[in-house]
């Protein structure tokens, strides 16, 4: 199996990368710092024999997006599964809690694969794309009553996840009854977006969305819940969502496609 992994120098991404190329499989990552991986006892074995595959770029800029597409694309092999595991660092503020900057990282350069990868594919690849829990109204009612503190201190990123969920809900063509949140604001999702993605809804036919909650920086235990709709989850570790995603949803996509996965504890 060949991945292209956007946003995988390090947490979820990186974790699920990893298992993936333990497992046999071949990553090429877009990386900012094409040495990010020069001193990681790890991930060198793969980069040295191929397994990994660096190429240069932001996720922020379309043209980089683009070129990461085409390096991965050029062994006339097709990419068959896209991950995109792009974050932010958190900074905290007083006024708005914790922000990133830009606060339109996620939703930017989920904009820029989808505006890059062609819509009229034999076989689109698989997308995995990684937003929260708690991001949509419905999600965000399935929160344990003492943790929306926590997630009011958020709502700042999350905002820029739901810009995502947006642009996953209308190119994949899920009912507009379902989408209860409106609008993103205009400094995350601007207007005439959808114009960048052809003007159509429903093209992007095999997409699943994972929707961690609260993260931590624990260990794989391999022991989580993962469904639609599920209620009472409180943290998970980032790398139990990365066994999640390399372990169940690649490995059973038939049973995730066309759903928003909650996964926690």
């Amino acid at each position: 199996m060949k991945v292209l992994a956007i946003g995988a120098s390090r947490n979820i991404g990186y974790f699920a990368a990893l298992n993936l190329l333990r497992a046999g499989n071949t990553v090429i990552f877009q990386l900012r710092n094409i040495s990010a991986f020069d001193q990681d006892a790890d991930m060198q074995p793969f980069v040295e024999s191929g397994h990994a595959k660096l190429v240069k770029g932001d996720a922020l800029v379309e043209d980089d997006v683009r070129t990461a597409w085409t390096e991965a694309n050029a062994d006339g092999v097709p990419v068959d599964v896209v991950l995109l595991s792009v974050g932010g660092t958190p900074k905290f503020t007083l006024s708005k809690g914790f922000v990133i900057n830009p606060p339109n990282l996620c939703t930017t350069s989920l904009l820029n694969l989808l505006s890059v990868i062609p819509h009229d594919l034999p076989t689109q690849p698989k997308i995995v794309a990684v937003t929260s829990n708690g991001v949509t109204a419905d999600s965000h009612k399935s929160i344990p009553f003492l943790a929306k503190g926590f997630y009011s201190l958020i709502s700042v990123p999350h905002a820029d996840k739901l810009g995502m969920e947006k642009v996953i809900h209308w190119s994949a063509g899920w009912s507009e009854e379902s989408w209860k949140d409106g609008d993103p604001e205009a400094h995350i999702l601007p207007q005439g977006w959808e114009a960048r993605l052809g003007g159509r809804g429903g093209w992007l036919k095999s997409i699943v969305v994972v929707r961690p909650a609260i993260l931590t920086d624990g260990e794989e235990a391999a022991k989580y819940k993962a469904g639609e709709d599920l209620s009472g989850l409180w943290t998970v570790s980032r790398k139990d969502v990365a066994h999640f995603i390399s372990n169940d949803v690649l490995r059973n996509w038939s049973k995730w496609e066309g759903k928003a996965v909650s996964v926690g504890y």
